[in-house]
């Protein structure tokens, strides 16, 4: 699995809006968990920071997880979630051992 990319995506809510964050990124992960390269895909909040959450995400290649930004679903998400991140951070890696 060396060969994979991992990915650690931080996105926190602006204040008073976790709920709502917390509910749209949950339906990311069902449509993920079936897009093509996908290999792990998890969803983590914060039991220290209310509002923000990681995710865990394993892809076959970068050009799979671009695929995976650029689908439909991830498009509205991102028009309809506006509102309610605060900010993202988005980390690249790849396994050694």
């Amino acid at each position: 699995m060396t060969d994979k990319l991992v990915v650690i995506a931080t996105v926190t809510a602006h204040e008073g809006m976790h709920e709502q964050l917390r509910e749209g990124l949950l339906t990311l992960v069902t449509i993920a968990r079936t897009e093509p390269g996908f290999v792990q895909y998890d969803l983590h909040e914060s039991l220290e920071r209310p509002g923000e959450f990681v995710f865990y995400e394993i892809w076959q290649d970068e050009q799979s997880l671009e695929v995976h930004n650029n689908t439909e679903s991830m498009k509205a998400f991102g028009a309809r979630a506006g509102q309610w991140i605060k900010s993202v951070k988005l980390d690249k890696y790849k396994r050694l051992f």
